[in-house]
């Protein structure tokens, strides 16, 4: 008896769905010996397996017989429609296994009804008066730059961007299939936990990176600060004759 063939039509379901997950038959490997507490399938029969499914539809074995039943139907195509409108970030792996269409034969309704996939604009949580300082700060630096057209090379700028661990929105993975474009927006806080890289760039290069493991504090950045980054600026510039730019990080304030 075959690998595949001992594997239940759940098991076969929970297979497709941990690689439309993961995307890595390793991975889908270790969630099937978590799940099931037994000897998992090869990364050989994953694959063939999502592959199957992709081309049929179907997570079972039985051959079909005579010509393929053509399954570009108004009934099926409404059953698209609606889906895609009740649930439009489904991924169409799971949306193939959800309707029991092929995977090809849903992309091809798909385009006949229209319905394009439109990724998330990601955009920093806004504070009610961030716009108001946003201005106050463009009239202050267009004041300073008609006085001293040199001051812009004065400036470090920084800035740090946070690796998060888990619950980071990949924009490539996350797509809504829409007739129209739905604008989504993904709003994402500038203090979420993980590893935080920082950097600084002013107009003789860049400064850093330096790494945080944790949360910037009041504390951790002051001792950034103190120990790496005004060493690092001082070894390149003269303290006395820069306009060191924060990013508005609240630790900053601290």
């Amino acid at each position: 008896m075959s690998e595949s063939s001992r594997l239940s039509t759940s098991e076969r379901i929970e297979i497709v769905k941990w690689y439309t997950m993961y995307q890595n038959a390793g991975e889908v490997a270790r969630q099937f010996q978590q799940c099931y507490d037994r000897t998992p399938p090869t990364r050989k029969n994953i694959l063939n397996r999502v592959r199957k499914f992709d081309e049929t539809g179907s997570v079972e074995d039985e051959p079909r017989s005579g010509r393929p039943r053509s399954v570009g139907t108004d009934e099926n195509k409404e059953r698209v429609r609606a889906a895609f409108e009740e649930s439009p970030a489904t991924p169409l792996r799971i949306a193939s296994l959800n309707l029991n269409l092929p995977k090809s034969s849903l992309q091809r309704m798909m385009k006949e009804l229209g319905l394009k996939p439109y990724r998330p604009q990601l955009l920093h949580a806004l504070n009610e008066g961030d716009p108001d300082r946003r201005c106050e700060f463009a009239d202050i630096f267009l004041k300073l730059v008609a006085k001293d057209s040199s001051f812009p090379y004065q400036i470090v700028w920084t800035d740090e961007a946070t690796f998060k661990l888990n619950g980071h929105v990949n924009r490539h993975n996350c797509v809504y299939y829409a007739t129209e474009n739905p604008h989504i927006d993904s709003t994402q806080e500038i203090n979420a936990p993980g590893i935080i890289v920082w950097a600084e760039i002013w107009s003789g290069g860049l400064i850093g990176p330096f790494f945080f493991r944790d949360t910037v504090t009041g504390r951790s950045y002051l001792e950034m600060l103190d120990e790496k980054i005004v060493p690092a600026i001082e070894y390149q510039m003269n303290l006395e004759e820069i306009f060191y730019m924060y990013d508005g990080a609240p630790a900053h304030y601290q």
